[in-house]
């Protein structure tokens, strides 16, 4: 699982403090999951992407949301 907690934080200038009181846990729990050391459960992880305005998939998965997915008709014939 990819996790860019900590960057799309920093890119939005938020403290950890920040996040952590907008989603209801510890500073420690967030910076667990900023470096690894804690996977957040799905539920939390909804909670971080709505906190920091952003769709789970791009902090969480290795997924481009803006594009979407390939299609594949070309292919098909």
């Amino acid at each position: 699982m990819v996790n860019r907690v900590r960057e799309v934080r920093q890119e939005i200038g938020m403290s950890v403090s920040d996040l952590a009181r907008k989603v209801n846990t510890s500073r420690q729990s967030i910076t667990k999951i900023e470096l690894h050391g804690q996977e957040p459960s799905g539920y939390m992880m909804l909670r971080i992407a709505h906190a920091l305005n952003k769709d789970p998939r791009e902090i969480f998965f290795e997924v481009d949301v803006t594009h979407g997915l390939q299609n594949n008709d070309e292919n098909s014939a």
